[in-house]
Parts: structure tokens; C-alpha cells; sequence
């Protein structure tokens, strides 16, 4: 929605000034670079709720997607340090006006980027256990809560279940796992 107000401000300008009611800020340099900032970073937010929303998925891919949102906020691929070293290559359009205030649009990176870190610190929490989930032929057994270290090394060293954890879908390897199991 937002961007379609933004690729229709010129006609709403005409609009506005036809029925008498002119809106200065259609005209300001700076409020529609700020504008077009924030149809760029509302198209990042939209295509990751999008991401979140897409059925069959697990809890370890979810957590994936927000902690790569986090990750593009702060580093040179979306955020911060990008702007802060006067680029905008991720903002197409932003990157269409002159005289940026980057210092400024980079700060506005940092409080989202903040807000997702305190709001879904418990899934920071649990990051060894997606891991452990998502990889466990994989995962250091030292590294496991002692409870599970054992049946790890069982997983690890059967060959069959390897190989069907690479051929199979995650979710897919457990729900198997499981029916064949209750069957025996």
C-alpha cells in the first residue's frame, strides 16, 4: 500500500492542487526521501512476513529467517554499516534521490533491529536446540544436554538413519521416525 501511495504521489499532487488542497510535503526533497526509505525497508519487512507466514514450516526455520532479517539490518547487506558508508544499493528507492541522510536512516535501522532482538531473545535461547533439531547427525554430542547425548550417538552412528535425514524433508525424517517406530 505504501508503495503504491509512493509511485502515485505525482498524480496525487495533481489531484490534491485541482481540488485546492495542495500537500507542501509531496514537494519536499526530504520527506519523500524519507518516503521512498521507508517503502524500501516496509518491503523488507512485508517479504519476511511472508516468509514467516508460509505453511510447513518448523520452528528452527522460522528462527532462520528472523535472525537473517536481523543480520541484513545490521550488516553491509541492508543496514547500518551500508549506511553508514553512504551507500543505499539495497534501497532502490532511496537510492534515487541525492543529498541522503544516511547517519540518520542508518540510526533508523538500529531500533528495529533491537526490537527484534529483545522481542524473540527466547528463540536466541533455544539456538542450540534448533540446531541440534535441524542437524542432528551433525552436531557435536559434547555439546548436547546430557540426557540426549546417548540416543544422539545411536542417530550418528546409524547408517540408515543418516542417509534418510539427507533424502528426506526435516519434518518429514521425524514424522517417519516416529510411525516406525510406534509400529515395532
Amino acid at each position: 500500500m505504501l508503495k503504491r501511495f509512493y509511485e502515485l504521489t505525482n498524480e496525487i499532487a495533481d489531484f490534491m492542487k485541482i481540488k485546492d488542497k495542495p500537500l507542501s510535503e509531496l514537494s519536499n526533497p526530504k520527506w519523500m526521501c524519507d518516503l521512498a526509505f521507508l517503502v524500501d525497508f516496509t518491503g523488507y519487512l512485508n517479504d519476511l512476513n511472508l516468509k514467516l507466514q508460509k505453511q510447513g514450516q518448523l520452528v528452527n526455520d522460522l528462527y532462520s529467517h528472523l535472525k537473517a532479517f536481523q543480520i541484513k539490518i545490521r550488516s553491509n547487506a541492508l543496514g547500518e554499516s551500508q549506511m553508514l558508508s553512504g551507500k543505499s544499493y539495497h534501497f532502490n528507492t532511496l537510492s534515487a534521490y541525492e543529498n541522503i541522510a544516511y547517519a540518520q536512516y542508518a540510526e533508523e535501522l538500529n531500533l528495529p533491529s533491537e526490537q527484534f532482538s529483545n522481542r524473540f531473545s527466547d528463540f536466541k535461547n533455544m539456538e542450540d536446540c534448533f540446531s541440534l533439531f535441524a542437524t542432528p547427525t551433525k552436531y557435536n554430542v559434547q555439546n548436547a544436554p546430557i540426557h540426549l547425548q546417548m540416543e544422539l550417538i545411536e542417530i550418528q552412528e546409524n547408517s540408515l538413519l543418516k542417509s534418510k535425514f539427507e533424502d528426506v524433508e526435516l519434518c518429514d525424517f521425524y514424522y517417519q521416525e516416529k510411525r516406525q517406530y510406534t509400529a515395532v
